[in-house]
């Protein structure tokens, strides 16, 4: 039943009071409310003016949304149910530990203290741009980040119950600083250069990575039973000390392996094949943390010419493209969902020469096709003629 509430004066102000369903120590308690509406003024001399502030102030209250769950404050239904609920995802290897991590530090440190005491049914499209508009300085994809944390909240929210509506955060707009991203795509050369100079294991991984694309946490799961001499089967994935599944349901797939690979990894094997890990770390025997094997081994080798794993996932799906291998085979090798993810971040034109070498391919072909019979005067001055011998008839043709 919908409340209209009561209008009232005290003290030289209008408030307003009405009864709300509370949930205290878990139990749903029905109790009354009053929040003030303005100070008696010319504007707002008689009860009837404040009809717009006791709509605004009734509103949230009268919403279907407005369940006795709903009347929790913010803070308390992240921390009772949306990170437990989180936590137990991860338990049954539904969600992967590094995304608990991500969510509880973005709320923690990011929107925890900036939406302040306010209840789950309260907080709407305006609290949570205010929210991400105090984040201006942080870069756009953290911001983007932060809005995706609060957007999960809410729809564990409304498919608890707790909340009827819609999501309040899906219609907030995420800024931040937008940066233009360096990706850098290793080239074969880059490759070759690595291998030729780097000691063992590091020398096995990097190959691994520039000849399969596998991501870092994917490299650090792989088994020996994952690999068959001819394909490497991605089963599993690492973050830290938490073997999990892989990023997306694609990822787990089979990843051919080409003829030098397979002897680098045959004499791998050979060599340091006693564990069930193609990688391990010496000290506890688990998978190499490969952070560490960069620090140590990597980049005092390479230097400035390291950057950072991704560059050879980035570096397969740039090099096949330029050998002249379609993207959609690209995006099998990946294991991307989606083919314009391979196109859009994963295809990287390394230099404007590249760009010109292309540009000289199509005048090649253009120069080919106008010098055939026929074609000689589309071109240059012959186009300009032809241009000019067409004007010259349509203004024949117009009448004196």
């Amino acid at each position: 039943m919908k409340q209209a509430g009561q209008v009232f004066k005290s003290h030289g102000a209008w408030f307003v009071r009405f009864y709300e369903d509370q949930m205290v120590d878990g139990q749903p308690i029905r109790r009354r409310v009053t929040k003030r509406l303005a100070a008696v003024s010319t504007e707002y001399s008689r009860a009837s003016d404040c009809r717009d502030l006791v709509a605004d102030v009734m509103a949230p209250v009268n919403r279907v949304a407005s369940t006795p769950e709903g009347s929790l404050l913010l803070d308390d239904f992240v921390d009772k149910y949306f990170l437990p609920w989180m936590q137990a995802q991860v338990t049954r290897g539904k969600r992967k530990q590094s995304t608990y991590k991500f969510y509880s530090e973005a709320y923690d440190n990011h929107v925890r203290r900036r939406v302040g005491p306010i209840r789950l049914k309260d907080f709407t499209a305006r609290h949570a741009q205010l929210v991400l508009d105090g984040m201006a300085t942080l870069s756009h994809s953290s911001v983007t980040g932060i809005k995706v944390t609060m957007s999960a909240v809410f729809s564990y929210a409304v498919r608890l119950g707790f909340l009827n509506g819609s999501n309040p955060v899906r219609e907030a707009r995420a800024e931040g600083q937008r940066t233009d991203p360096q990706l850098h795509a290793y080239t074969l050369k880059e490759c070759q250069w690595m291998l030729e100079r780097l000691d063992e294991p590091a020398r096995t991984v990097v190959a691994v990575a520039a000849f399969t694309g596998l991501r870092e946490s994917e490299i650090r799961g792989l088994q020996w039973t994952d690999y068959d001499g001819a394909y490497l089967h991605v089963r599993r994935s690492i973050w830290r000390t938490h073997v999990g599944a892989t990023k997306t349901r694609e990822s787990a797939n089979a990843v051919p392996v080409i003829s030098p690979l397979r002897k680098i990894l045959d004499l791998h094997k050979r060599r340091d094949g006693v564990g069930p890990w193609i990688f391990t770390g010496l000290k506890k025997g688990f998978a190499l943390n490969l952070d560490n094997l960069c620090a140590r081994d990597i980049r005092p080798v390479v230097g400035e010419r390291w950057h950072g794993w991704h560059g050879f996932r980035r570096g397969l799906a740039t090099n096949l493209f330029e050998l002249g291998v379609p993207v959609e085979t690209a995006k099998i090798i990946l294991r991307h969902a989606n083919v314009a993810t391979t196109q859009a971040h994963y295809v990287v034109l390394k230099s404007q020469r590249e760009g010109q070498a292309a540009m000289r391919k199509l005048e090649q072909a253009v120069s080919k096709w106008a010098s055939k019979p026929g074609n000689s005067g589309v071109l240059g001055k012959g186009l300009g003629s032809k241009l000019g011998s067409k004007q010259k008839t349509e203004t024949s043709r117009q009448p004196a």
